[in-house]
């Protein structure tokens, strides 16, 4: 029997939003919603869970810790995301986590169970095709993140991020920035000003506006 309130939010996910409302009804009889707080964690690395996870309304930051304890910022996924390791939903029942997952606002999300929702994928074909495009949207951000943090240096990182992700940027305080960048703040404000200098960006009310696209493309590609 499907939870209270699941059947509307499945329906309403752009993950399931080609399914047949038999599937939908069914994919809501093995789902629940929890509400979480900002600085909750939903899982820490090498947990092992038997669920997968639709961020519905929220942000969730992925990280993961070094030796000295030091947090090593990976990426951020926001409402309407899925959160899976597709080797795992295919191997076996439970998910392996491989990173730490912690909430960054008061979010809503909603959790699969994942030995029937395996079997469903295997079953259905729309489903198991919105599966994949989202594992290639996985790798497309695994890439992104090697390219970010082993080839491009401090000014490439902003001028991807500003061209990619200026609503982040621009809601963000620079310490922030700087560390989902992995670079010092004051890094960030000496890019930021040489960006300025060279009218390829203007500040205004503390929020970047951009002047030339193609000119902080042609920093990172």
């Amino acid at each position: 029997m499907a939870c209270l309130g699941c059947n509307k939010r499945v329906a309403s996910l752009p993950i399931f939003d080609s399914l047949a409302p038999e599937d939908i009804e069914h994919i809501a009889s093995f789902c629940t919603i929890k509400e979480y707080k900002k600085g909750d964690v939903l899982f820490y690395e090498k947990d092992s869970k038997d669920a997968i996870y639709c961020i519905i309304e929220g942000s969730v930051k992925f990280y993961k810790v070094d030796r000295f304890d030091n947090e090593i910022f990976l990426y951020k996924l926001y409402s309407n995301s899925l959160i899976f390791n597709v080797s795992k939903l295919i191997d076996s029942f439970f998910i392996s986590c491989y990173a730490n997952a912690e909430f960054l606002e008061d979010s809503t999300v909603l959790s699969i169970q994942s030995e029937p929702f395996r079997l469903m994928i295997y079953e259905n074909h729309t489903l198991m095709r919105k599966i994949l495009e989202e594992s290639f949207k996985m790798v497309q951000q695994m890439q992104c993140i090697i390219s970010r943090d082993v080839v491009f240096d401090g000014t490439a990182k902003v001028a991807h991020m500003l061209v990619n992700d200026l609503d982040t940027f621009n809601s963000l305080k620079k310490h922030e920035i700087a560390y989902m960048l992995h670079i010092q703040p004051e890094t960030l404000s000496r890019i930021l000003n040489k960006l300025t200098r060279n009218s390829t960006i203007e500040i205004d009310k503390n929020n970047v506006v951009i002047l030339n696209v193609q000119e902080l493309k042609d920093i990172y590609e």
